[in-house]
């Protein structure tokens, strides 16, 4: 580029490349924002609900098997950003299991 090109750009703003490089990028996607700044995907509901639904079904088939699914579960919700299903999932599952100690050696 000559000198003579240069200040012409520079007079009338025909600067392309520099402009891509300052203009604010354009999300193409966006994801459901929770309080704190932290982003919610929908695969941490999905983890979610498959936790509690292993953790409800925990109380009736295999509470240590299924309680742990529910538990493992429910840690991928968390760390997926949906905390509270993972919470409740958590909460219920060992919940299941102590429950399920408990009550064996009457079964």
């Amino acid at each position: 580029m000559d000198k003579e090109q240069f200040d012409q750009d520079v007079k009338t703003k025909h600067d392309v490349e520099t402009s891509a490089e300052i203009s604010p990028a354009q999300d193409s996607y966006r994801r459901s924002e929770k309080e704190g700044g932290q982003q919610t995907t929908d695969t941490g509901k999905v983890f979610g609900y498959i936790a509690l639904i292993l953790s409800v079904a925990s109380f009736f088939f295999a509470p240590i098997l299924v309680g742990a699914a529910g538990i493992v579960f429910g840690v991928l919700a968390k760390r997926k950003g949906a905390d509270t299903l993972g919470n409740i999932a958590l909460i219920v599952s060992i919940l299941a299991i102590v429950i399920s100690l408990f009550t064996a050696p009457y079964v």
